[in-house]
This record gives C-alpha cells, sequence and structure tokens, in this order.
C-alpha cells in the first residue's frame, strides 16, 4: 500500500478557505489514490515529533494549495531543520502558487527549493507567477488552475437573484469596501456576509450599513446551506469561496485583492472585477446578465494527476 502525505493549511487554521482547498483537493486525488493510505500534517507548523516517522515512510509528500511560493521565503519558522530534513527531496506542489508579483528570486530560496523538492515529479501550480518561480528552481511544472475547478461546474445563471452574500478582507482592507456594502443594500432586499476568518466580521462591524447585513456561521455547512436554500449572487474577495459558489450554480464575482484572482481570472475565465472598478462598474455588472465560459488547461491537469496512477 502507497502512503500519501498531504501537507494541509487546514490543520491549525482559522481560514475556511483551507478548508475549501483541502476539500477540493481530495476529491481530485481521490481517482488515482485508491489503493493509498493518506495522512496530514500541518503545513503551519510541520510534521512534528509523532509525524516525522510517518513523513520518513510516505511514498509522496504534497504540499497543498497556498500561496508560499514568494521571492525570499518559502515555509515560516514553524518549520524546524528537523522537519526540513525528512522532507528534503521528496515534496511535490499541488495548488501552489506565489504570494504575490516578483520577476526574480533569491538565490537562497531557489536553493532551497532545490534541496526540498523532489525532481521525480511534475508539479501543480495554480497562476503564472508559481509557473515561472518553480521552473527558475529548475523543476518541471504545469500551470493547472485550481484544482476547485478541475470538475467544471453546471450552468451558472446569467440574470440577477433577489439575495447577495460577499466576503471581505479584514487583511487587505479597502477604501470601496463600504461603497461595495452601499451597493448590495441598494440592489438586493436580502444581503448575507459570510467571514471566511473571525476577523472579517470584527471588520465588517467598523463599516456604515453593516447593521443592514445578516451574517451567516464562518463555517461551510452553514455557508453551504445559504448557498443550496435559494439563488443567491455572489460578491467575494476571497477568491476560494468565489469557485466554490460557481459549484453551487450562483453567479459569481470575483474581486481582485491580489495577483491570484487577477491571473486565474485572465487564465481561465473566471469573472472578475478590479477594486478601482467597483464605484463606477459593480452596479451595472449586477444588474446586468453576466455569462461565465471557463476554459481550463485539461491537458496539462491530466499529465499532473497521470504520474500518480498506478500501472494496471
Amino acid at each position: 500500500m502507497r502512503r500519501f502525505h498531504l501537507i494541509d493549511t487546514s490543520v491549525a487554521s482559522d481560514n475556511e478557505g483551507d478548508r475549501i482547498i483541502l476539500e477540493a483537493v481530495r476529491r481530485q486525488l481521490s481517482p488515482v489514490s485508491a489503493d493509498a493510505h493518506i495522512f496530514r500534517s500541518s503545513g503551519h507548523h510541520g510534521p512534528g515529533v509523532f509525524g516525522r516517522d510517518l513523513v520518513k515512510k510516505a511514498d509522496l509528500d504534497l504540499m497543498l494549495g497556498t500561496n508560499v511560493l514568494s521571492a525570499r521565503c518559502w515555509l515560516n519558522h514553524h518549520f524546524i531543520w528537523r522537519d526540513l530534513m525528512v522532507l528534503r527531496g521528496k515534496v511535490v506542489l499541488l495548488d501552489v502558487g506565489g504570494n504575490r508579483d516578483f520577476e526574480k528570486m533569491d538565490w537562497r530560496r531557489r536553493w532551497f527549493l532545490g534541496q526540498l523538492l523532489s525532481r521525480d515529479h511534475l508539479y501543480s501550480v495554480r497562476d503564472s507567477v508559481g509557473k515561472r518561480t518553480v521552473r527558475e528552481a529548475g523543476h518541471k511544472v504545469n500551470n493547472t488552475s485550481c484544482p476547485k475547478l478541475w470538475t467544471p461546474p453546471a450552468a451558472v445563471p446569467e440574470g440577477k437573484a433577489h439575495r447577495a452574500v460577499f466576503t471581505l478582507s479584514a487583511d487587505k482592507p479597502h477604501k470601496t469596501d463600504a461603497r461595495l456594502i452601499a451597493t448590495f443594500l441598494q440592489l438586493y432586499p436580502e444581503v448575507w456576509c459570510w467571514p471566511q476568518q473571525p476577523r472579517d466580521l470584527h471588520y465588517l462591524r467598523k463599516l456604515p450599513g453593516h447593521d443592514h447585513v445578516r451574517i451567516v456561521a464562518a463555517n461551510l455547512p452553514f455557508h453551504d446551506a445559504l448557498l443550496s436554500a435559494a439563488p443567491i449572487d455572489v460578491v467575494d474577495t476571497r477568491l476560494h469561496g468565489t469557485i466554490r459558489r460557481l459549484h453551487y450554480n450562483r453567479r459569481s464575482l470575483a474581486i481582485v485583492i491580489d495577483n491570484r484572482a487577477r491571473d486565474i481570472g485572465a487564465e481561465v475565465g473566471l469573472p472578475i472585477i478590479g477594486r478601482d472598478e467597483i464605484t463606477g462598474q459593480l452596479a451595472t455588472r449586477l444588474q446586468g446578465p453576466n455569462t461565465t465560459n471557463l476554459t481550463l488547461p485539461q491537458a496539462a491537469i491530466t499529465s499532473f494527476l497521470n504520474q500518480f496512477r498506478v500501472a494496471a
């Protein structure tokens, strides 16, 4: 029996987006891992004392769904050298991306990636920054976009719903966030906010109009129940939530707050809007018909997954 080790950022995380990623990755790996025992360790704190023996025995170590590729840092300080030594030359990237735009990687980071990453595998990244970074480190890589999109959503309605749900990002506040809420309250009789992290709710309560916004509990079962109950339009600063809602056949619009929404939107056709466009364009976009046509890199996805299949 093969052993698959998932380096999972949803462990010890208050961000429901990390759980959305894990769920999608497990679903996509299922057809190629039917014979495998799968275990997880924390992507924030490393495998730790009890996990190191398991990691040593793992046939595959997958780093999951994080924008951990950067010019100057890769794994955070919670990974100690004893953890890194058992991962050396074994880690395979899946749904990893660049944390921001940058042109060149520091030579120390290039060396570090060279020590840590497997040279026997093809990698999956979700954006062009990640692809360039991994190639610069000397590894084979496909831009597969986000695994949450690998199974395309069914037909998404074009017309406006009578309800709306939105997210905010407390760690990236913006002057147009108040205008965002005002537009929802003007156009929809029922407006919801889903705080993907607890800090987002604290931020919402500082903004005008928050007392007219309904709150859905910050966990996935309540979030999914809201989406299932009746048609609802979605506008998100949180990319993972945007994509999840497409799979509930809900008209969705991602607000570009970093390189991820911009790059994935441009590469696969995910509907996006810039923050500087909210005041002038958001109301028009929400009231008019919006078509969602996604184009996925299917060949890149297939070649990445096929490397894990057991030969018949």
